[in-house]
């Protein structure tokens, strides 16, 4: 393993980029290479099979690629992770984004009523709230699944007067919530209009930055930090549409080439 090799790094769409934006900014030496896989969006109402199906066969190209190291940027993937058998990475060589942020949320003292809204898989698979009761029985979770959210995101519609009756169904019962966690990727694309439905009176945590400073510690840990970049990053679709591209150039900030490409 060289620290010259890229990052490979996945999600059903246009979530994942949140994370990509983030570890972009933390690790600019980096290359990354990115998969989209839009043909298959959402993964929240996919089943279990399915879902281990994506993950080996993304897994296997981005190994393909000679990525040094695996992010899953996708909560509902991230359920099925430890379930795919044969990938070709190491548990130690794969980042997540569900056990950094219950690792900091469980230790953490500030916040006692959490909030968590995420797709039906994730929700139902209890890694988050279940997990985070389990490492600190002082919290009071509340969780919801929010399958509509990641359509809406998906397909634009991000103005307030489009989100808020959403909210209304979504968030009763949360009132008392102090921070939120927004398990899907996709989610903090809207975390300020979260925070305004709510007065800024509650806080939404932002997950992408947690997840690109976990991904720094371990290349840090095995000495596979990059010093210089070589390659640009790469970025792969598994669907190309002209509304994805419009979204993840506002999101991105500029225009990138998406390849598509099946695996």
């Amino acid at each position: 393993m060289k620290a010259s090799q890229p990052i490979g790094v996945f999600d059903s769409g246009l979530g994942g980029l949140t994370i990509l934006k983030a570890l972009q900014k933390k690790l600019p030496n980096e290359q990354f290479i990115y998969y989209g896989d839009t043909a298959h969006l959402p993964y929240g109402d996919k089943s279990e099979e399915a879902l281990i199906s994506y993950v080996q066969a993304i897994a296997h190209f981005l190994k393909s690629k000679n990525c040094k190291m695996l992010v899953v940027a996708c909560n509902s993937a991230t359920t099925v992770i430890n379930k795919a058998p044969n990938l070709p990475y190491s548990f130690e060589d794969i980042v997540e984004v569900i056990s950094p942020i219950v690792d900091l949320i469980a230790t953490q003292q500030k916040y006692t009523n959490i909030g968590i809204i995420g797709t039906r898989k994730t929700i139902s698979s209890g890694m988050f709230n279940e997990a985070l009761v389990l490492r600190n029985s002082k919290l009071h979770i509340t969780a919801r699944a929010t399958p509509l959210l990641v359509p809406l995101i998906e397909d634009g519609f991000l103005e307030e007067n489009a989100l808020f009756p959403v909210f209304d169904r979504y968030f009763q019962g949360f009132q008392k919530c102090e921070l939120l966690i927004p398990a899907c990727t996709h989610y903090p694309i809207i975390y300020q209009q979260i925070e305004s439905y709510f007065d800024h009176k509650l806080k939404v945590l932002h997950t992408p930055k947690i997840i690109a400073e976990c991904v720094e510690a371990v290349l840090q840990q095995k000495e596979l930090l990059a010093t210089s970049r070589i390659n640009e990053d790469d970025y792969h679709l598994s669907d190309v549409t002209d509304e994805f591209l419009r979204e993840a150039e506002l999101f991105l900030g500029k225009k990138v080439h998406f390849k598509r490409t099946l695996v």
